[in-house]
């Protein structure tokens, strides 16, 4: 009996970590402007930073300052870059032992970190050359679009944000009739952004992330749209404007 009830808290245990959630999460040393920048919130188990990391040393920690009951998101691999595809991380409370690394300077990393996957992804993210908005919403059919999606307008002062006009409304022909999403070429790959969630309103969901699963937004008044795409921050914003 005292063997299975080891099991079970064991068990219990493992459920526990697995399933921790960070209600806050900071980035802080050397590469670090002003030594320490908090993390955007996505959602309870997805944290984001864009902006500017100088060469040098960073930590993720719990806390805006060290203290006893900070802990640190600490690289499996050893000499991690933060620049990278997907490295997993443990906690731990030596922040000693917990620096990712950043070689170069520059304006525009991204961080991602998926808690409940323990993993960080980093990049220095560059802009597109192109975005388009497309499906059933623009009138354009999704198995018919390539080569037909809708260019957006590149802002002349700032090459990551994209601009666009025109209506959006209901087309009860087309599968998916009130839904749309961007793409970053006139075909449905590689290059995407996608709402966090199916069928987010296009006019209240400002939330984006390039690439994952397949989720589209939604229009829940038709109309002329004015919409605004800032890809470096991961941003939709939209409005009717007629």
């Amino acid at each position: 009996m005292k063997k299975i009830y080891s099991i079970a808290i064991a068990l219990l245990a493992c459920v526990a970590v697995s399933a921790q959630q960070y209600k806050e999460l900071w980035i802080a040393g050397s590469a670090v402007p002003g030594g320490v920048q908090k993390l955007q919130t996505v959602s309870d188990n997805d944290f984001k930073y864009a902006g500017k990391l100088q060469a040098g040393e960073l930590c993720v920690m719990t806390t805006k300052k060290t203290g006893k009951d900070t802990r640190f998101l600490m690289p499996v691999l050893p000499d991690a870059n933060v620049a990278n595809r997907g490295i997993g991380f443990k906690e731990t409370a030596d922040g000693k032992e917990a620096a990712w690394q950043v070689l170069v300077d520059d304006d525009h990393y991204r961080i991602h970190l998926t808690t409940d996957r323990h993993q960080l992804q980093g990049e220095i993210f560059q802009p597109w050359g192109e975005l388009f908005i497309a499906g059933g919403a623009t009138g354009t059919t999704w198995r018919k679009a390539e080569g037909h999606m809708l260019l957006m307008k590149q802002d002349i002062d700032n090459p990551y944000v994209w601009s666009w006009e025109g209506e959006l409304k209901e087309h009860s022909d087309v599968e998916e009739p009130r839904s749309f999403k961007f793409m970053g070429q006139d075909r449905w790959s590689p290059k995407a952004l996608h709402a966090y969630r199916q069928d987010a309103d296009i006019l209240t969901d400002q939330k984006a992330r390039v690439g994952g699963p397949d989720t589209k937004w939604t229009i829940s008044k038709e109309g002329r749209y004015r919409i605004v795409v800032d890809l470096f921050n991961e941003t939709v914003k939209a409005e009717i404007i007629k």
